[in-house]
């Protein structure tokens, strides 16, 4: 006796089973294991720091460093992604191109500062301060003309922060 049901045509369901056995199981699906992501979003986190931190003066550098760290994170875990080892391919692509703004942008601020600073005699400060060395009459007569080089340049006055 024939213990499975008769093959049923294209699209038909096979006859339920006789008696009171529960139905057959249905296809198996594969599924795949969860991906790892970490590195993509590693990538974007560094990515998202660094646009929101190479804009300031302050933080140029913070910002450049995080757009490296996001640019190199990214690429390998895009890579990892193509190749199937991983996941989060759009994550790790966002990091790396907001990595590569924030290097770049943090690249020309930092540049253009030093332009900035160099053009208004910063550096001639530095070096007269160098040379006064802990004698406060010198260092404050070496701020007092970078101020008026800078009054000069920029058309405005300096005033000094007022004293309690």
């Amino acid at each position: 006796m024939n213990q499975y049901p008769p093959p049923g045509q294209y699209g038909q369901y096979p006859a339920p089973p006789p008696g009171n056995y529960p139905p057959p199981g249905g296809p198996q699906y594969w599924q795949e294991s969860p991906q790892r992501r970490g590195m993509a979003i590693t990538a974007m986190v560094f990515g998202i720091l660094g646009l929101l931190t190479f804009w300031t003066v302050l933080l140029t550098i913070i910002g450049v460093l995080c757009g490296a760290l996001a640019i190199i994170l990214g690429v390998i875990a895009a890579t990892k992604a193509r190749r199937g080892t991983s996941g989060g391919f759009g994550m790790a692509l966002a990091g790396a191109i907001m990595g590569a703004i924030s290097l770049i942008g943090g690249i020309l601020i930092g540049v253009l500062v030093w332009a900035v600073f160099k053009d208004t005699g910063g550096t001639d400060l530095i070096d007269c301060l160098n040379k006064a060395g802990n004698d406060s009459s010198k260092v404050q007569q070496c701020q007092e003309e970078f101020n008026k080089r800078v009054e000069n340049k920029f058309s405005v006055t300096l005033t000094p922060a007022p004293t309690r």
